[in-house]
């Protein structure tokens, strides 16, 4: 479940334009136990094929739905 929820995840940011399916899966990876670290560590590394734009609009998404403690 961890890696299909972080594979759907790659496949939507990669897409680019599907940011509100992407927040739902941000908070599906927070429920099957994939960190706010994976998730920032992931949008890093397809940062070369996904592009810059769509690399900030992901990390746009997961911080919107898991904002820093504080």
């Amino acid at each position: 479940m961890k890696m299909r929820e972080l594979l759907t995840f790659s496949m939507l940011l990669s897409l680019g334009g599907c940011e509100p399916q992407l927040k739902g899966h941000v908070q599906g990876n927070i429920n099957v136990g994939n960190d706010k670290q994976v998730l920032l560590s992931t949008v890093t590394q397809l940062l070369p094929y996904v592009g810059y734009p769509r690399t900030l609009n992901a990390i746009r998404c997961v911080n919107e739905v898991v904002p820093e403690p504080g």
